[in-house]
């Protein structure tokens, strides 16, 4: 997993350099493999063992090291506004709560897709993804940021007005945001609306 050392600094009162924050993560068992520069940032390559998923955020790694260093942890607040039930717009249907017991959703309306601002393609782009838009942006943001996977739907495209959290079938294919088309089988989760799968569940939405 990849750390950048200026965006870590926006959850933690960081007074280390990154070297010493490479050293400090290892001991405490988040083994740090490299440390390399890109421009003005650092980047830690960090390897996350399977009973850590707390380290899979930047957050958690702020958490981790305000717990080893002491340092004050500034951990944003997010206003949700204005809350109304959205049952009557879509709803949402767990076929398979075994692998997934709780899905939640949201409609956000108004929105303009466009051309992310600077700030965020360069978080994006310093973890390694393609800056796409500002929507499929700031979904990435939040994942690194909070590790919750998340995807955005166009809720006009979604059919039957229902989204389902169910195992995909198998032979069923989809079309990745990445333009691939992958097929997929029975062992895996997919966000699916009423005719067709639109997302492989935790791991890359639909086009």
């Amino acid at each position: 997993m990849r750390i950048s050392y200026n965006w870590l600094k926006d959850y933690i009162d960081l007074k280390l350099p990154p070297e010493k924050v490479a050293e400090v993560l290892t001991m405490a068992g988040l083994t740090v493999e490299s440390v390399r520069a890109a421009g003005a940032d650092r980047i830690l390559e960090i390897e996350v063992t399977a009973n850590r998923p707390d380290w899979l955020s930047f957050i958690g790694v702020a958490r981790e090291l305000s717990a080893i260093t002491g340092a004050k942890l500034k951990i944003p607040e997010a206003d949700a506004g204005f809350v109304q039930e959205i049952k009557d717009e879509v709803k949402i249907k767990i076929e398979d709560g075994k692998l997934c017991p709780r899905y939640t959703a949201r409609v956000i309306r108004d929105v303009k897709v466009q051309q992310p601002p600077a700030w965020l393609k360069d978080k994006i782009e310093a973890m390694g993804l393609r800056s796409v838009n500002n929507i499929v942006d700031i979904t990435n943001f939040c994942l690194f940021e909070t590790g919750e996977p998340m995807h955005a739907f166009d809720l006009d495209k979604i059919a039957g007005g229902v989204v389902r959290v169910r195992r995909a079938k198998a032979g069923e294919k989809i079309i990745t945001i990445d333009k691939a088309e992958r097929t997929l089988d029975d062992s895996m989760l997919v966000i699916a609306d009423s005719g067709r799968a639109i997302a492989i569940a935790g791991v890359m939405g639909g086009i």
